[in-house]
């Protein structure tokens, strides 16, 4: 696989990765809120995940000008997993 096909899909999994993070979180406090208010709004489901989607797209495209992506996805390959 030449070198600048595997920057560019190397890249666009990290900014997936990053987008989707977010959209996790959104589900989480989707989950969480109606668990708590015992009823499920579709209205509230969609603006919940539609802000935190918008929030993770923000947040990718924040570390793709700031960063690269590429050298974000090495950053993230060097960090050392603590065993706690």
């Amino acid at each position: 696989m030449p070198n600048d096909r595997r920057k560019l899909l190397i890249a666009s999994y990290t900014w997936l990765r990053v987008a989707l993070s977010y959209c996790v979180i959104g589900a989480i406090v989707t989950t969480l809120t109606s668990a708590y208010l015992q009823s499920i709004s579709h209205i509230m489901v969609t603006s919940i995940m539609t802000v935190f989607c918008g929030f993770g797209v923000y947040k990718a495209e924040m570390t793709r000008r700031d960063i690269g992506l590429y050298q974000y996805w090495l950053l993230l390959a060097k960090q050392k997993h603590r065993d706690l």
